[in-house]
């Protein structure tokens, strides 16, 4: 894909969550879940719903392959990495707590022709298995996406611990529990990611700390004390250097870190002008990150000097020179996306073109973009 123009898809409810289906691997897939509240006598479109888009990059079009209600509101999602047909979500319903859900998507590889299914083209979600209740609603759940034969393929947070669990046979069982220590730090737990490098340990926020729990060990092996202003909103592992971490916070900034040697960041970036949402390495090039913010933007960067592969910039002048170094290629922001209208809660990139992105805001707007074609020959040559 070497165009640049941006495909945008009306949801036509509030949004709060969307990831890019990960255990599907040939499609542009995306999961978008809404916010909507069933009241009495409306229809059962005005659920909240998880929208299942796919992209085409040969008409640059975003189609809606599935709908499917959900009861609840929907605060959170989480696809399998393994199963492209399993979903986790976490959902509030008016007047309860929050619970997290494991679902099955039916039908999900179907040609969803919305329009030839009349009136109530919505597909059934199957309810596999629901996480125990703890003592504090769920908040953000997590898969481990280091290996599907762990023992622990989930993680869940819950207010001021964080539990584990199996998977097998449809069924989900508890493995771990970490209860935090509140006198040491402030808030709740916020975002939740594995390390893909090392399946035993699982990093999440806490106010405005990051931390790294080992469960084998069970003890946290690495903290960062204050790594933003107030709150650590989110954070991401580089998927191809060990140990290696961006976060974002509701200073603007997004910082990257070595948990090992985290007294202060490799790098900070003036992301945005309002809190920053949602950081994102590309999967397979370390290069590219994406940041959305409550600014109504979102941005593509380009880190460099501590990717694993630092890019080299060409011009005519030394394409064919060896002399060509990557040493004088800046961090810097390639580009700001402002199709958006209202906060940007969320991104994701795509599975199978590693060059394209979705996006969310809270209106429902869900846009696709690409990286320049300036910037993926730098990569690729």
């Amino acid at each position: 894909m070497f165009g640049s123009g941006a495909c945008s898809f009306p949801i036509g409810s509030k949004v709060r969550c969307m990831e890019a289906l990960l255990g599907d691997k040939e499609n542009a897939r995306f999961l978008v879940g809404t916010t909507s509240l069933l009241q009495p006598n409306q229809p059962l479109c005005s659920l909240s719903q998880i929208h299942v888009l796919d992209y085409s990059s040969t008409v640059n079009e975003v189609f809606v392959k599935h709908v499917y209600p959900h009861e609840a509101q929907v605060l959170d999602l989480a696809p399998s990495p393994f199963a492209k047909d399993l979903l986790v979500t976490c959902g509030k319903r008016k007047g309860e707590a929050v619970v997290a859900t494991l679902w099955k998507m039916e039908n999900v590889d179907d040609d969803g022709d919305i329009a030839s299914e009349g009136d109530n083209p919505l597909k059934p979600l199957v309810a596999v298995a629901e996480l125990p209740q703890q003592k504090l609603p769920v908040s953000k759940v997590a898969w481990n996406t280091g290996d599907e034969h762990v023992s622990a393929v989930l993680a869940s947070a819950h207010g001021t611990s964080l539990r584990t669990w199996s998977l097998e046979n449809n069924e989900l069982a508890g493995q771990d529990k970490l209860e935090l220590d509140l006198s040491l730090a402030s808030g709740s737990l916020g975002a939740l990611r594995w390390d893909p490098h090392h399946t035993n340990y699982i990093s999440y926020t806490l106010g405005s700390s990051i931390q790294t729990w080992d469960t084998r060990s069970k003890s946290v092996v690495f903290a960062i004390e204050d790594a933003h202003m107030q709150t650590t909103l989110d954070i991401d592992y580089n998927p191809n250097k060990p140990h290696c971490v961006v976060s974002g916070g509701d200073d603007g900034k997004m910082k990257f870190w070595d948990l090992r040697h985290a007294r202060k960041p490799l790098l900070t970036l003036s992301a945005h002008t309002h809190w920053v949402w949602n950081v994102r390495y590309n999967r397979f090039h370390d290069q590219l990150v994406l940041s959305s913010s409550s600014d109504s933007t979102l941005a593509l960067w380009r880190v460099s000097s501590i990717s694993s592969a630092p890019i080299v910039e060409l011009d005519e002048q030394d394409f064919m020179s060896e002399s060509a170094s990557g040493a004088d290629v800046v961090d810097t922001k390639i580009k700001t996306y402002e199709e958006h209208e209202d906060s940007v809660y969320a991104v994701a990139w795509g599975v199978s073109d590693s060059w394209i992105f979705g996006s969310v805001s809270y209106d429902g707007r869900f846009c696709v973009n690409q990286v320049p074609s300036t910037e993926k020959y730098k990569i690729l040559l």
